[in-house]
């Protein structure tokens, strides 16, 4: 599955290197605040509009578009169900980066990366001394007292991007 990415190896690592202070801002604004900043969806859209254009083909590079509405409107309808906006549109602005037929990949690293963060999460939340240390990170609230406690999804999106633009970089 990793071993025949669609990817380039020259488009993951300009990918790469260019959209890793995204990543890493979004990390840091879910972890803290539980919110994906639009300007750091903005940013990793314009790091496709601007990049893209020169990494492939004209053909590929028009419609990776595409992937960005579609996942938009699959986004739209989950978010009606509790998935946070920022996510989706997080989630929204990585879709033109990944070719279709490294979708499933990236599914997989999605997951992994959910894994850690829920278990990473839970350990963190039993944690008194974490939690007092870090008393205005937004995840660390209990419910009912006005504060969300839900899972930052964007700690899990923000690094399976960077996984899958890595994995193309060492010729995934």
């Amino acid at each position: 599955m990793f071993t025949d990415l669609a990817i380039t190896q020259t488009q993951g690592l300009i990918f790469g290197l260019l959209t890793l202070p995204i990543t890493l801002w979004v990390i840091y604004t879910d972890l803290t605040e539980q919110k994906i900043k639009n300007k750091a969806v903005l940013a990793m859209l314009a790091v496709f509009v601007v990049a893209g254009i020169f990494l492939m083909p004209l053909e590929d590079y028009a419609w990776r578009y595409a992937h960005f509405a579609i996942a938009l409107a699959i986004g739209f309808v989950l978010s009606m169900v509790g998935i946070g906006a920022g996510d989706v549109k997080y989630a929204a602005s990585v879709a033109p980066f990944v070719a279709l037929p490294d979708l499933q990949a990236v599914g997989v690293l999605y997951i992994g990366w959910s894994v850690i963060l829920i278990v990473g999460i839970l350990i963190a939340w039993r944690i008194p001394a974490l939690r007092r240390a870090y008393p205005d990170w937004v995840w660390f609230g209990e419910a009912g007292k006005g504060r969300k406690s839900k899972i930052p999804l964007g700690l899990a999106l923000a690094p399976a991007a960077s996984s899958y633009f890595l994995l193309g970089a060492i010729g995934g």
